[in-house]
């Protein structure tokens, strides 16, 4: 456990196999009973948006003003579950490092003050891969399933994660030195003035209708900006959370059930979870990224802020998905943005298809996403049902 001279571990073909071996397994309490939460209070859903997602939207956080909307009430943005069940399902391929890929969500009905949401995971692919970052590693494929206290299935996520060697082994991640080298990215006093003034002037949609009708293709989302990164937004990001790393005595407990999991750090012995690579850049350059990074599924959260701020109270996001390009370290701005590929109604729903990104402000994507969203429509008589999942 306090060894700090042993070599990480390498991916093996035993590895491998055994994680096939656990393809179809449910997991999470164990292999019969769902992870169970407890009833939402407004405070976790306010507490995500507020903290994780930098989202201050009234739908999200203000019972008066969401009472006044067609849900009558708070409901949470759509990646509120992360909360409930990371998504991240990566059984397993011991001390070999995850980084989370991406998630592709599918929204059947919203999630509400009050509601016990249960959720159910399993493996269900695991591919061998080759890349530029990496010459060996692994992709693990889970499914989560969300259900709440009437056994409506709320939504489904499908989500990839990375399993790849740590530097220590010698066939951790590559390609980023250019980055280590250039260090934190330095702005000036008017590149700063300009992210402020698209803050100051970025505002929800809220309880105008946006009209199907109203939607062209090559319309563009109204871009939103997130970051430069900090450290205090990672933080942020963790206190928002309902479920997060263990503290102290948890954390040592932790590393006695998965000693594999533990990095110990060679300056100060002290063996700490590799996700505090989030935090600390020793043990970044250890999980192989050029400096302390975000936690990847940050950027699906944002890429939700995005829709949601254009889509109003009477939209509703029926489908999600992210896919990280590229790491987002501190000091990284990042813009979101989008634009409307399709317009159709699709079982009496009217939906319409977005293609979003996060753009940094070196002008690459370091996430790529596409949603759907359903949109009350002028030829309904009713705006109630957008209500319906």
């Amino acid at each position: 456990m306090t060894d700090n001279t042993r070599t990480a571990a390498d991916i093996t073909d035993e590895m491998a196999d055994e994680a096939r071996s656990l393809i179809g397994v449910w997991l999470r309490r164990d292999v019969h009973t769902p992870a169970v939460a407890e009833d939402i209070a407004p405070i976790d859903i306010r507490r995500w948006a507020m903290y994780s997602v930098g989202d201050d939207n009234p739908l999200w956080s203000d019972d008066e003003y969401a009472r006044r909307t067609i849900w009558g009430g708070i409901v949470a943005p759509p990646t509120f579950l992360y909360t409930i069940d990371s998504t991240i399902i990566a059984p397993g391929l011991r001390g070999i490092q995850w980084i989370y890929g991406g998630t592709r969500w599918e929204h059947h009905v919203p999630v509400r003050v009050g509601d016990r949401i249960t959720a159910r995971a399993r493996l269900i692919k695991v591919t061998e891969k080759t890349g530029s970052h990496a010459k060996r590693f692994i992709v693990q494929t889970g499914e989560t399933l969300y259900f709440n206290q009437r056994d409506e299935l709320v939504s489904r996520a499908e989500a990839d994660v990375l399993r790849i060697p740590r530097k220590g082994s010698g066939k951790g991640l590559v390609g980023f030195e250019s980055r280590k080298a250039a260090g934190r990215q330095k702005y000036t006093p008017e590149q700063i003035e300009e992210v402020r003034q698209a803050y100051l002037s970025q505002k929800p949609r809220g309880s105008k209708p946006l009209y199907w009708e109203s939607v062209c293709v090559g319309d563009e989302l109204p871009p939103i900006p997130k970051g430069p990164l900090t450290i205090v937004d990672i933080m942020a990001f963790y206190v928002g959370r309902r479920n997060t790393y263990p503290p102290l005595k948890l954390a040592f407990a932790e590393r006695e059930r998965h000693p594999a999991n533990v990095f110990v750090s060679p300056s100060t012995g002290i063996p700490v979870h590799p996700a505090a690579g989030h935090l600390d850049e020793e043990i970044a350059h250890e999980v192989g990224m050029p400096g302390i990074y975000d936690q990847g599924w940050m950027r699906a959260n944002w890429l939700g802020h995005l829709i949601t701020d254009w889509c109003g109270d009477h939209g509703f996001v029926r489908k999600l998905g992210i896919r990280l390009q590229l790491p987002n370290l501190i000091g990284d701005l990042t813009w979101c943005r989008g634009i409307v590929v399709r317009k159709y109604v699709e079982n009496d729903e009217h939906l319409v298809d977005i293609e979003c990104w996060g753009e940094n402000q070196r002008g690459e994507r370091n996430v790529q996403g596409t949603a759907t969203v359903r949109l009350p429509s002028k030829d309904v008589s009713s705006l109630e049902g957008v209500r319906r999942g």
